[in-house]
């Protein structure tokens, strides 16, 4: 709570936008586009002025409170460690422990049990605990869009190659259009060999936020597990695991959390969590009355990246989950409209406005993916990511500004004209 009260305390002046008042004490919401108060979250990041990072799709860039959090406790690793007495409730590794504070702090994020959230390495590490814990019938089928990371494809091909069943693919459109397309496309994948859906929350390739909510109330009136890979869509949106209906939920802590990278998450629904076995075996491994902890429980693990987790989660709770989101989706806005007004430029994620945030995919006439994030580096610093041959992918969030997004739109400019 020390940092909460002092983050918020250091944002105290610009907290309420302007025009707005404070009612009961409670600082009212600023404005997406209020520059003080952004200003003053930006002041937060340790990142270099003299070069912009706009590629939070891979990996985040970590407050100061953040860095020094994981800082300070390798460094007490280090100097310290005769300290430790090994009794309970005294951690110094992770990996054995319950880590209840932490998974707590998860549940709350994504309105779910504490006893359903469990801590891994990262996305793929728990989306290949439920792939490899399921038991997937012979002759099933698993179904996954044709866009899915090769963390959130691979341990399905794994297990169905494993057990004699298929993964079968559902097309979605790039740029996608509506959310009724993408279910009409999705229920007509479906048959009455589907045992497992397994699909992104956001696609990490164009940006496009998926009506998962409407996909798992589909499948799970068909009997269908469904396995939601959160890894773009956790700080970049506000997610409610027990609202989507899903039977499990995957996600990261190191892209839009601005946590250390190493950790992740996993969310399994109480009802189901019987149905999926441990994959990573220790002294927990058949501990039903907390299933989050016998998946979290994998061997010695660093306590130091979750100690940087846990300020993570302090800092998206100080500022909180629908302001960041907020901004994060102006600032994405205000890139697609300067995109739109460049002529020989073309948008991979969906116009419609409900369907993005903060994740831009696009591309400029002639010009491949890799050599336009190579233009943005060398004419301004900029650092999206190329995507392929068709473009980069562009990420923005809470340290980012309007200016700098200006800096990349003359670069599309110039381009196009070229």
């Amino acid at each position: 709570m020390t940092f909460r009260r002092n983050f918020l305390a250091s944002l105290a002046a610009p907290l309420v936008a302007r025009g707005q008042s404070r009612s009961a004490g409670v600082p009212a919401l600023p404005r997406a586009d209020d520059p003080a108060y952004w200003a003053r979250v930006r002041d937060q990041f340790p990142l270099a002025r003299d070069k912009v990072f706009f590629n939070n799709g891979t990996i985040g860039a970590m407050p100061k409170v953040v860095l020094d959090r994981t800082v300070e406790h390798l460094r007490k690793m280090a100097t310290d460690i005769a300290d430790w007495d090994y009794k309970a409730g005294d951690e110094w590794i992770a990996g054995y422990g319950p880590m209840v504070e932490i998974r707590a702090k998860t549940a709350r994020l994504l309105k779910a049990d504490v006893a359903e959230i469990a801590l891994t390495e990262n996305v793929t590490a728990a989306m290949s605990y439920v792939a490899a814990g399921l038991d997937v019938e012979a002759g099933s089928e698993i179904l996954i869009s044709d866009q899915e990371h090769p963390g959130g494809q691979c341990p399905w091909l794994n297990a169905a190659k494993r057990h004699g069943a298929s993964v079968q693919t559902v097309r979605i459109p790039k740029p996608a259009e509506s959310a009724s397309e993408v279910m009409d496309l999705f229920r007509n994948a479906l048959n009455a060999r589907t045992r497992v859906v397994a699909i992104s929350h956001v696609i990490t390739g164009s940006g496009a936020i998926l009506p998962v909510k409407e996909m798992c109330a589909e499948a799970r009136a068909r009997g269908i597990f469904t396995v939601i890979d959160g890894a773009q869509a956790v700080g970049q949106i506000p997610v409610d695991v027990s609202e989507m209906g899903c039977d499990a939920y995957v996600g990261c802590f190191h892209k839009w959390l601005l946590a250390p990278a190493g950790a992740g998450f996993l969310y399994v629904r109480k009802d189901r969590a019987r149905g999926v076995w441990s994959t990573l075996a220790s002294s927990n491994w058949n501990n039903h009355e907390d299933d989050g902890y016998r998946f979290t429980q994998r061997g010695t693990g660093s306590l130091s990246l979750l100690m940087g987790v846990d300020a993570a989660l302090d800092f998206h709770n100080g500022i909180g989950a629908e302001r960041i989101h907020e901004r994060v989706k102006y600032l994405g806005d205000y890139l697609r409209e300067g995109l739109r007004k460049i002529r020989g430029t073309r948008l991979y994620t969906p116009s419609a406005g409900a369907m993005c945030a903060g994740i831009t995919v696009y591309g400029v006439d002639g010009v491949t993916g890799q050599r336009l994030q190579d233009e943005m580096w060398a004419r301004a610093r900029l650092r999206p990511r190329a995507s392929g041959a068709i473009g980069v992918r562009h990420c923005t969030h809470i340290f980012n500004s309007p200016g700098e997004i200006d800096q990349a739109l003359e670069v599309v400019r110039a381009l196009a004209k070229g």
